[in-house]
């Protein structure tokens, strides 16, 4: 059997859940897989395990404002030369399909072509925000179950080496260059967490469960140092929201999503993007367009043909504003 790692750095979870999908898969064809977490211990202390005991390799990240979160950036750096021209692909998630993220992975495999790895495949999968605002149930569900099939041609398409990689433009090339701006900006934010002694139960999640080690504990108070990444995973997963993002707290977004319970519960129709969608997100069906093509060559089902249009991705905005002043009226009722 064959062995394939795949060296993820994932902050709220999107992108680690993803790997474990096209493992799954990929054990479909003799691999057997396993996922190294990228943190900044693993960066600091160089302690991970050697590519060359592979026969795959694969790299995942999140998109971070139109680039790879610098951490993962520099971790990769650290990766050695390949000794057997080993095959090597990239995994990356973000919460929106434009092309404006396809240069994300540039200075990634100008890294793993010259350290002599054979890169033959990346992939860009759509998951939900993790900062800014909260995706709706029904556009969640749709993303965890077309991350399910997509996985299956993922690892179809590795494992015969067929070449596919996005093409960057000069939009995403002038994004990707604005965007290093981030790294800075998490940095210089990251000292300005705070915690709400009122509301926090102390249950040390966030110092525990932080990828860059940026969360510590001294005298009964939490610190925040100069590593963040903007990772949200602190904020999104603290069970009392009682972590402040500093300067970006209006744009919090707390509670995971909770895609396994969504993709059972029949209630919530998983075609949320399609032609009649209305709103910022009927800019996604092309995307999702694309897919539907790239799963049906598969041998595979789009998923969103399972189900009737989500009703309220199909609403105007008039009808958005009456539906949510109802929903509100009877919530007051109720409660």
């Amino acid at each position: 059997m064959k062995k394939c790692i795949i060296y993820c750095f994932s902050g709220t979870g999107n992108t680690n859940r993803i790997c474990k999908m096209i493992l799954s898969e990929l054990s479909q064809y003799d691999y057997d897989g396993e996922i190294f977490a990228i943190t900044y211990e693993a960066y600091k202390t160089k302690q991970f395990p050697n590519p060359n005991d592979y026969d795959l390799i694969g790299v995942a990240y999140p998109g971070h404002a139109f680039n790879a979160p610098q951490l993962f950036n520099k971790f990769v750096k650290l990766l050695p030369k390949a000794e057997r021209g080993q095959q090597a692909f990239i995994i990356k998630s973000s919460g929106e399909p434009f092309s404006v993220n396809n240069s994300s992975s540039n200075a990634v495999k100008r890294y793993l072509k010259k350290k002599g790895y054979n890169f033959t495949y990346e992939k860009h999968y759509l998951m939900p925000y993790n900062i800014m605002f909260r995706y709706p149930e029904g556009l969640a569900k749709q993303m965890y179950l077309y991350a399910f099939e997509m996985a299956k041609c993922s690892a179809k398409k590795i494992v015969s080496g067929e070449k596919e990689c996005l093409k960057s433009n000069i939009a995403s090339l002038i994004m990707c260059f604005l965007g290093k701006i981030e790294w800075f900006g998490a940095w210089f934010n990251g000292f300005l967490f705070k915690v709400n002694k009122r509301k926090c139960i102390d249950c040390g999640l966030c110092a525990k469960n932080c990828p860059a080690q940026n969360i510590t504990k001294k005298k009964g108070k939490y610190h925040f140092g100069g590593h963040c990444t903007l990772c949200c995973r602190c904020t999104m997963n603290c069970p009392k929201d009682a972590i402040s993002m500093g300067l970006l707290n209006g744009l919090r977004v707390n509670g995971a999503y909770k895609f396994e319970k969504l993709a059972a519960d029949e209630s919530v129709s998983g075609n949320y993007v399609n032609a009649k969608t209305k709103g910022y997100y009927k800019n996604f069906s092309k995307y999702y367009d694309k897919i539907d093509a790239e799963l049906v060559a598969c041998g595979l089902t789009p998923p969103r043909i399972n189900f009737a249009p989500d009703e309220y991705a199909i609403m105007t905005k008039k009808q958005k504003k009456a539906y949510k002043k109802r929903r509100d009226k009877d919530g007051k009722t109720n409660g």
